[in-house]
């Protein structure tokens, strides 16, 4: 998660599009030496207040590390929620954890348009950096085209769309897929030349 966080020298980050405006709501199942639940990752300090102030009033907000804007929210099984918020996916529910990117939208596209095509490149930064790091940790991620974000705004407790689910995101071990087929290429040419 550090890796998401906008700092100057650390690509892709340091492209500048602005002060960040995506944040983590993270569905924790099997991380080594976290309790199972939901998450939020703060990935620009000056939001944090205002996210408290806007989600659930019932949540822990407590800071997990001291050197990471990781906070646990509600402990607990959130397997099934993960699956349901992310279209019924299995994925998203027996995964290591599951996310989703939460931005800050309407003052974002209220104050320009063009904003809302630079809430979706940050998605894609944090997405491809979420790949990497997935490699580089010995497990896949994968992007999760398919939510509810409706849903995802109950779980926060959210009114409005001053915050927007706008990406999902999962990380575990991979499973093969036995109904995939992988064919190597022009090779339906091959077989009638024979």
């Amino acid at each position: 998660m550090d890796k998401t966080i906008p700092r100057n020298a650390c690509a892709p980050f340091d492209a500048q599009l602005g002060r960040p405006a995506l944040h983590l709501l993270l569905f924790v199942h099997n991380i080594e030496g976290l309790e199972r639940g939901l998450y939020f990752f703060v990935r620009n300090q000056t939001d944090a207040e205002d996210l408290k102030r806007s989600f659930q009033a019932d949540f822990l907000w407590r800071q997990i590390t001291e050197t990471l804007p990781l906070y646990l929210l509600r402990k607990g099984d959130c397997r099934h929620t993960a699956i349901e918020v992310s279209c019924h996916q299995e994925i998203a529910g027996y995964s290591v954890f599951s996310l989703g990117m939460i931005a800050r939208f309407s003052q974002n596209l209220h104050a320009a348009a063009h904003r809302y095509r630079h809430l979706f490149w940050e998605a894609g930064m944090i997405g491809q950096v979420l790949y990497l790091e997935a490699e580089a940790q010995g497990v896949r991620g994968t992007g999760i085209g398919c939510y509810f974000d409706d849903a995802v705004h109950e779980i926060l407790g959210l009114a409005d769309n001053t915050w927007q689910s706008l990406y999902h995101f999962t990380v575990g071990r991979p499973v093969e897929d036995p109904r995939l087929t992988t064919l190597p290429p022009y090779h339906h040419l091959k077989a009638s030349q024979s």
